[in-house]
């Protein structure tokens, strides 16, 4: 079930491409031996440094502006009226304790949402076999804001799982 992590919280503010990075990489300084860890123990995490590319991506052929961004294993995508971070690092890898990551890799997560928000309101789902390319296109495309992502989620996958145990049965978390 799924091939990466995709992470979905409201965007409550606008940020500068500076301030953008400034951000992810603070939360590098922070959680420096989670990253390290992930490193040594992820399948695909790999070379970590803390250093983010951050770029702005004009609006051109009907397509929205939006900022977008790759650092550590991870990556980020600014919308109208959401943000998604994602993981390269398999979406089992959150409930599966023998890969031995799923608590730094859930606080790495965790911890880049919440430089960007002030509420509870996170979505984690997998991506990569459909689960979330849906709500990604909407996200991108419609500016749907993230009930609007929570609601077609829970239509397409069901109801979400409210801890990472349950990851076992179901493609998403959702925390409001």
């Amino acid at each position: 079930m799924g091939t990466h992590i995709d992470c979905f919280i409201p965007k409550e503010n606008d940020y500068p491409v500076k301030e953008i990075k400034q951000k992810l990489t603070s939360v590098f300084n922070r959680l420096k031996s989670e990253y390290l860890h992930l490193e040594k123990y992820g399948t695909f995490t790999e070379n970590v440094h803390g250093k983010w590319w951050i770029s702005l991506i004009p609006a051109e052929n009907g397509n929205p502006e939006y900022k977008t961004g790759e650092g550590d294993s991870f990556s980020i995508d600014i919308y109208d009226k959401t943000i998604c971070i994602s993981s390269v690092e398999r979406f089992s890898s959150l409930y599966l304790t023998e890969r031995n990551i799923a608590k730094e890799l859930f606080q790495i997560i965790t911890e880049l949402s919440n430089i960007f928000r002030t509420t509870d309101k996170i979505l984690i789902g997998a991506g990569g076999f459909g689960e979330t390319d849906h709500i990604m296109d909407m996200a991108f495309n419609e500016s749907a804001d993230f009930e609007q992502l929570c609601k077609k989620m829970t239509e397409l996958n069901g109801i979400p799982a409210s801890d990472l145990n349950e990851l076992k049965d179901r493609s998403w978390y959702l925390k409001k």
